[in-house]
Parts: structure tokens; C-alpha cells; sequence
């Protein structure tokens, strides 16, 4: 493009395509701790977050104000309670890590759970850590511990739960049917597993009454029955019996929950009073039955302890903090209403004024920070004392300045940004040690900081460089390969073992852009871990990017990297004839550029050095397993038994193209392709 506006024209085409939203929206999951499961011990399955994922992808794709997105995320459900996207959108309030079971008491959960909302409340739209003010006044920051328990009685009466939200235009629902099928089958097998061994404890059961003459009664039916007439607990079962009766159990209720994926469900809210109920299923109670509609009262707690209730306090916002009321002078904060609904709307309006002195400078940080490595103030969640002084404070008012008279687009600020002189800076600087001497941090900004791809940025371009990216939009998680020992190693659950993890059937499934890969917080991706994905627990303010030696060997012997080398090769051999012709081929797709006469040598040598090898070489078949075996401890008698656990994906799987299924001239291109994936120019963004 030779015309003036070239650059300008690349903008707008690249902020009008639909995986916009999928990169940007990547970035706001990070601060909010997005995951398909809810962590701790038992590591529960959120069947239906994958609907607020792509809600997330939605806004950003259709530009939302940022006070139409902050509204939605925190009262959508208030404001509109009919509208099933704001349901959707208000799993932003169920984002964090959280269960609640008989090991804790409820008083204690639901205040971390209170907890964990109100500081991830603040950090994400407030650029404020609010913990800090939990036991007492915040030691560096204008925060009484009034405030943060104020801000606390907010979500008094919210209600984390899986409510109704029927399926709109526009969401993604492929896939739906299979997957719907799949779960039943497991928990069909499951269901059956546990007739067969409650069976046989009936059967046991009944012959210990019939030798001593007394009425068959099952354990605990009746209260009344003296214990001594009553079969004994597990009776016919043996240590196996009993072990694999609760794997079974586990297993049962897991493909339940699962199933719970492709219904018309939203992790959500509602409000109402306090209610007692574990965190495996939560749901409201039915209209049917009274709710004791008496209001959670909320106090200041001394130190913190929810058993230390001192004197109470009503919702309200931050008192360093006016309240603008579209007059000149901000009005004094006052306590807000203290009903059962509405009290999220007051906090949600609050945050999204555009008078607000933190809200608008937050989220345009944010975006400056995605652009250039490095926030205008470095530490994007913590404005406070702590976090690093801005470098530019005027530029960064002006910024949110210029945010909110244009809409609080953030398409705008990527526009303004991009084609600023600054954005536009060359890798190279003509004086290098100059800048090093007088800003080592390039806090001015004199070149562009080379920057390594995103965990999911560099998947995602293996793949499109091999030509396997799916781009479909949205819809249910996608299980890509990943380390097979990773994959089908034990792991713990409460009192029991998860079943393994099992890619999606097809390639197709598998390939899907990585923001759409099933996250567990109990099981993380190698690839992506190794390549700091965060850890969804904590809000991620900005991703490290550590360089270690684990990274090398994921990129160059791990089989997920070397099945993309080998379609890579497969795509350039169908491309291209001839291997010079091919290897300038392969150049082209992974680094955008044509190939230089002397990196095409080396590489052609190469070449057909691995093509001698492979020749002499051929590799083995190598199939995945449909089944394992298990070895557990039995809890209640401390005894270790074995169990084989049925692998169901690979009965009918769909491999990728593996080494054994092509030339050896495919092979040695292959080899090559690694080496491109492997590269600085493929690794990193100039």
C-alpha cells in the first residue's frame, strides 16, 4: 500500500477483524483470573465460564464503552434482569478461586469469598489493592478499614450461583450435541460401576439380617432401628469395593457438572440472604420456597476475623474518593441503600463516572501497557503507594482525558497510540549505548523493546504458520495435545484422583486459537506455563517474561512443538517444489520476509544432512493409550489397590500427521521447521 494513509488503513483493518477481540480480550482474562474450574482442593468445574470468556471477546470486538462494560461485569443482572448477555456478563463476580465444603465453616468461605470480590473489584477497575485495608487503616494509602468493609457490604447480598441464561444470537454453539452425548456415556458408565457395587452390598446386607433374623433395613433409613439390627456399614465390600465406589462417586459427579457445559447456564449472581451450601452445585433457591429474606447484616471485623465482628457498617464507596453528582463540586460520600437489591448498581455507576480520578486512568494504563511492554504507571493494579510513580502523570491525564471526550473507546486509544511518532520507533536506535547510559529502563521511550510472544501468541502462530489455526469464534473450550506424562499423570483431588486429562477428538477441536484452550487451575499447560501463562489465582497485572532453560527443551523436543514442525513441513512441501524452493517457502510464512541467499544455504545443507539421517532412521508408530492404570491408597483402610481408568477420546481419536506417516524428504523439512519455530525472529515481536 504506497498511499499516504498505509499505515492508518493497516489499523483500522486489523482493529475490524474479529480476533481483535480475542487478543484483547486475552489481556483483560489476565486481570480478571479467568479459568474453567475454581481451584483448591477439589478443584470444582465453572461448566458454563466459558459463556463470560466470549462476552469478554464480544466487547471488545464491538468497542463497548468501558462504563458500559464496567456496568455489566459488576449489576448487569440489576439492570437488566431479563437480558441473558448482562447474567453472562456478571461472571466477573465468579472469576476467582473459591469453594466452600464441610471441612470450613461457612462463615469463614463466605468471607473470603466476600473478600476475593471486593479486592478484585479494585484491582481491576481501581487500579487498587483492597486487602491491604482488611485488618486495619491501610498503612500507606487514604483507605480506613471502614472503606473497605463499606465496599464489603456492597456484595452483602450477592449470591454466588449457576443461573438460567438461554443461549442468543451470535454465541457459538458447535459442538454442543457431541459433547452433550460424550459426558452422559461417562456418567452412564460411572452410574453403572455404582449399581453394580451397591448391588452387592444390598445382597451382603440382606444375608447378615436373614442369619440373624431380623427385617432387612438400609443403613440409616430409619432412625428408630437399634444399631445392632442394622447391616454393617460397607457390608460384602472389600478395600477395592470401597475405594473404587468413591472414584466412581467422584467420577459421577464430576461428569454431572460437566454436563452442566451445554446447558443455558451463566456463572453467576443473584441476590438474597446468606445461604449455607457447598460449592460443588450452587444454585438460587426455587421460587416455591421461603428465602428468609432477612437482610445480611455487615460489620467492621477486628483483624479481619469474621468472629470478631465490632460495629457495623453500611455500603458505600471510598472515602478518598468523591462522589460526583454532575454538579461542579464533588458531594460528600454518603452511605448508599441498604436493600436487598440495587447496592451493586450505586458501586458499578460509582466506578464508571467519568469524573472519577482512578477509573478512566486505569484502563487507558492498561492499553499503553499492552502496547509498549510497560504501563505509563508500571504496576497497571496498584496505583497506590506502593506501585511505581508514573513516569509521565501529565501524559497519562491527558490520556484519560482524551479517553472519555471520545466515548471511552478503546479503539480510539488504539488508534491514537499507533499512530503516534512515539509507537512508530524503530528497534534500532543509531545511539544504543547513549541510551542505555542516560534511561537504561527506556522510560522515554527512544526504540521499540523487542518483546517475546504471549504463551498463546506463540501457539498460536505454530500453528498458523502450519496452516491448522481454526479461527473459529467462540464456543466451548477446546483440549488441546499436550505432554502425554503431564497429561495422564495422578492427580489429587479431595480424597481422591481426577480423571486424565483427554485432548479433543479431531484436529480441528485441538486447534482452536488459545484463548479458547480449557483452563484448570489444578492442571496448567506445559507449553503455556512454561512461557508464563499466570497462574489464574492471582490477578495478573503484566506477564513476566523470563527466559529459562525448560523453554528450550519444550521448543525443541517436546511432541506437541514437533507435530506442528511436521505439518508445517506437509503445508511448504504442498506450497513448493524443490527443497530451496520449500525452505524459502517455509522462511516466508514464519518471519513475513523473503529468505536471504545465505540463510537459505545453510538451511539447504541442513536439509539434506536430516534427509541422510532420516533415511537411515525411520521412526517407530507410537499410539496413544485408551486406558491406565491406577494404583490409590484407600482412605478408609489405608490399603493401596489398583484400578484401570477407561481413556474413551482416544477409542476414536484423530491424530495429527505424525513422523511415521510421512517421507523422509517431510521429515528433514521438518527438522528445519523446528529450527524457524525455535528462532528469535519467530519468538519475538521488533
Amino acid at each position: 500500500d504506497e498511499s499516504p494513509r498505509a499505515w492508518e488503513n493497516l489499523i483500522e483493518r486489523l482493529l475490524a477483524r474479529p480476533q481483535y477481540g480475542e487478543q484483547w480480550g486475552r489481556h483483560w482474562l489476565d486481570v480478571v483470573r479467568y479459568a474453567d474450574t475454581s481451584g483448591f482442593a477439589n478443584d470444582w468445574e465453572r461448566s458454563n465460564a466459558w459463556r463470560y470468556r466470549d462476552y469478554v471477546i464480544r466487547s471488545f470486538n464491538a468497542d463497548k464503552p468501558y462504563g458500559e462494560f464496567i456496568l455489566e461485569q459488576i449489576a448487569g443482572d440489576e439492570l437488566d434482569p431479563d437480558d441473558p448477555e448482562k447474567r453472562v456478563a456478571t461472571g466477573f463476580l465468579r472469576m476467582g478461586p473459591w469453594e466452600h465444603t464441610g471441612m470450613v465453616r461457612a462463615a469463614v468461605s463466605r468471607q473470603q469469598y466476600l473478600d476475593d470480590v471486593v479486592n478484585g473489584v479494585g484491582q481491576s477497575f481501581l487500579s487498587i489493592p483492597m486487602r491491604c485495608a482488611k485488618c486495619h487503616d491501610h498503612k500507606f494509602d487514604p483507605i480506613p478499614i471502614r472503606d473497605y468493609y463499606r465496599m464489603m457490604a456492597v456484595f452483602a447480598t450477592t449470591q454466588p450461583a449457576e443461573m438460567e441464561a438461554p443461549f442468543f444470537d451470535g454465541e457459538n454453539l458447535d459442538g454442543m450435541e457431541e459433547g452433550r452425548a460424550r459426558m452422559a456415556k461417562l456418567l452412564s458408565w460411572a452410574q453403572a460401576d455404582l449399581k453394580a457395587i451397591a448391588e452387592k452390598e444390598e445382597k451382603a446386607a440382606r444375608a447378615w439380617c436373614a442369619e440373624r433374623g431380623i427385617a432387612y433395613v438400609k443403613r440409616g433409613a430409619a432412625k428408630d432401628v437399634p444399631e445392632d439390627q442394622k447391616p454393617p456399614r460397607f457390608a460384602g465390600l472389600d478395600y477395592y469395593d470401597q475405594g473404587f465406589q468413591r472414584l466412581r462417586k467422584q467420577d459421577a459427579g464430576m461428569w454431572r457438572r460437566r454436563l452442566e457445559r451445554y446447558e443455558p447456564m451463566a456463572q453467576s449472581v443473584y441476590n438474597g440472604p446468606d445461604l449455607t451450601r457447598p460449592s460443588a452445585k450452587l444454585r438460587p433457591p426455587a421460587p416455591s420456597k421461603p428465602k428468609g429474606m432477612e437482610i445480611p447484616k455487615m460489620y467492621i471485623y477486628a483483624g479481619g476475623s469474621v468472629y470478631s465482628p465490632a460495629e457495623p457498617v453500611g455500603p458505600g464507596s471510598l472515602s478518598a474518593l468523591p462522589l460526583h453528582t454532575g454538579s461542579a463540586e464533588p458531594a460528600e460520600n454518603p452511605l448508599w441503600a441498604e436493600g436487598m437489591d440495587g447496592r451493586r448498581t450505586q458501586l458499578a455507576r460509582w466506578i464508571a463516572d467519568e469524573a472519577s480520578p482512578l477509573t478512566m486512568r486505569s484502563i487507558v494504563n492498561r492499553v499503553w501497557q499492552y502496547h509498549f511492554g510497560k504501563g505509563i504507571a508500571q504496576n497497571a493494579n496498584n496505583f497506590g503507594m506502593t506501585g511505581k510513580k508514573p513516569t509521565h502523570p501529565e501524559l497519562l491525564d491527558w490520556l484519560a482525558a482524551y479517553f472519555i471526550e471520545n466515548g471511552s473507546s478503546i479503539k480510539t486509544m488504539h488508534r491514537l497510540i499507533m499512530t503516534s511518532e512515539t509507537y512508530q520507533m524503530a528497534s534500532a536506535h543509531p545511539e544504543r549505548a547513549r541510551c542505555a547510559e542516560q534511561d537504561p529502563d527506556n522510560d522515554l521511550l527512544a526504540f521499540f523493546r523487542p518483546r517475546r510472544l504471549a504463551a498463546e501468541e506463540l501457539r498460536d502462530s505454530m500453528l498458523a504458520a502450519s496452516g491448522e489455526l481454526n479461527l473459529a469464534l467462540g464456543g466451548l473450550p477446546a483440549f488441546p495435545e499436550i505432554n502425554i506424562e503431564v497429561a495422564l499423570q495422578p492427580r489429587m483431588l479431595q480424597g481422591s484422583l481426577a480423571p486424565a486429562y483427554q485432548p479433543s477428538r479431531t484436529p480441528t477441536e485441538r486447534n482452536r486459537r488459545s484463548i479458547y484452550v480449557y483452563r484448570s487451575r489444578g492442571q496448567a499447560d506445559p507449553l503455556f506455563e512454561v512461557f508464563n501463562q499466570p497462574n489464574p489465582n492471582e490477578s495478573c497485572e503484566r506477564r513476566d517474561s523470563s527466559s529459562v532453560t525448560p523453554q528450550v527443551f519444550t521448543l525443541m523436543n517436546s511432541d506437541v512443538v514437533t507435530a506442528r514442525s511436521i505439518a508445517f513441513a506437509v503445508r511448504v512441501g504442498n506450497e513448493a517444489t524443490g527443497r530451496e524452493a520449500r525452505i524459502r517457502r517455509a522462511i516466508a510464512l514464519a518471519f513475513g520476509r523473503e529468505a536471504s541467499p545465505e540463510e537459505t544455504a545453510l538451511l539447504v545443507a541442513h536439509a539434506g544432512k536430516m534427509l541422510s539421517y532420516h533415511r537411515a532412521h525411520p521412526p517407530e508408530a507410537v499410539h496413544p493409550p485408551t486406558e491406565v492404570t491406577r494404583s490409590v491408597v484407600e482412605e478408609m483402610s489405608g490399603v493401596s489397590f489398583d484400578y484401570v481408568e477407561r481413556l474413551d477420546r482416544y477409542e476414536d481419536y484423530v491424530p495429527d500427521t505424525q513422523a511415521w506417516d510421512v517421507t523422509p524428504e517431510t521429515r528433514a523439512l521438518a527438522d528445519v521447521c523446528l529450527l524457524l519455530f525455535n528462532s528469535n525472529e519467530f519468538a519475538y515481536v521488533f
